[in-house]
């Protein structure tokens, strides 16, 4: 039987993330002894996402300038307004699904109070560990 409201340790988020898109959630339960629920729910909570991603999603880089969790970030309609993405755009911006559009990356920037050298230092930053392997 399952335990009611067992906390997720860091083990249980890793094996998560680390098979979510290879195993079903019902199998990922099993292993973990939690229901489906529990653990599409987790990777709800957590936005986790299976498919195709861009190389470098550089959202991502400059979401974490301003905020420790970048999940804490949830696009409000005014902040939709401003920066001209709708919200299906910035879920797969987000997620990395599609590559950002300069135009956008400058309005997310702005919004955020991201300076032009913040912003320029998170897209160069991963520039030399690519080169290497």
């Amino acid at each position: 039987m399952k335990a009611a409201n067992k906390r997720w340790t860091e083990e249980d988020a890793t094996f998560v993330k680390n098979n979510l898109g290879k195993l079903s959630f019902e199998q990922m339960g099993r292993a973990l002894n939690r229901s489906a629920m529990s653990v599409r729910l987790f990777v709800l909570r957590n936005r986790l996402t299976v498919g195709l991603q861009v190389k470098r999603n550089i959202l991502m880089e400059m979401l974490k300038i301003k905020f420790r969790h970048p999940e804490d970030f949830t696009p409000t309609r005014g902040f939709y307004a401003e920066t001209g993405i709708n919200p299906r755009r910035w879920w797969d911006l987000y997620y990395g699904r599609k590559p950002i559009t300069g135009k956008e990356y400058a309005a997310v920037a702005d919004y955020l109070g991201v300076t032009v050298q913040e912003a320029f230092d998170s897209r160069q930053l991963d520039l030399f560990e690519e080169n290497k392997g």
